[in-house]
């Protein structure tokens, strides 16, 4: 599935039911052989581009990091770049409504400046593992765009169905 709102995205599924159910399962306790179906999966709707590269959106905790991002980036096999970090904590978004996420998220992330060259530089895409209401894709696409970058949109796992947003 893809969408154009709140930024061009690529999902695998809805985040519910079943689909939902297995990434909690997978995120508390990864098994490689689902893992690896579900990003092979996800390699298949990648948009076809020469002049792509990936940007893992960082997660804010330390020690209970979300691993999705950068294990997703690490196996679709297209140039990955770190270009982000977060500049500060946020409050954690899951029981805010979408005017709340957009301004919690606000200048959380930095970026890295882009390299000035002669050849385009890359298209970015955003890599994250769920995307709820696009407050998360959204600060990070601002920052890469104030750095110089061209940023594509985001590619995720899953995509929270409109009666959840």
């Amino acid at each position: 599935m893809s969408g154009e709102h709140p930024l061009p995205w690529k999902a695998l599924g809805p985040y519910c039911n079943e689909f939902r159910a297995l990434l909690l399962k997978l995120r508390s306790r990864p098994d490689q052989r689902s893992v690896q179906s579900l990003i092979q999966l996800l390699s298949e709707i990648m948009p076809e581009d020469d002049n792509i590269e990936l940007v893992p959106i960082p997660s804010w905790k330390q020690r209970h990091a979300n691993p999705w991002p950068q294990r997703i980036c690490s196996n679709l096999q297209q140039p990955v770049r770190p270009l982000l970090h977060r500049c500060r904590a946020s409050a954690g978004q899951h029981h805010l409504r979408r005017d709340q996420r957009l301004k919690n998220l606000k200048g959380t992330f930095r970026a890295k400046p882009a390299q000035a060259k002669s050849s385009p530089r890359p298209l970015l895409w955003l890599v994250d593992d769920i995307l709820t209401t696009g407050a998360t894709a959204l600060s990070a696409s601002a920052a890469l765009k104030e750095a110089g970058h061209r940023v594509a949109g985001l590619i995720c796992l899953a995509r929270t169905p409109n009666h959840r947003r």
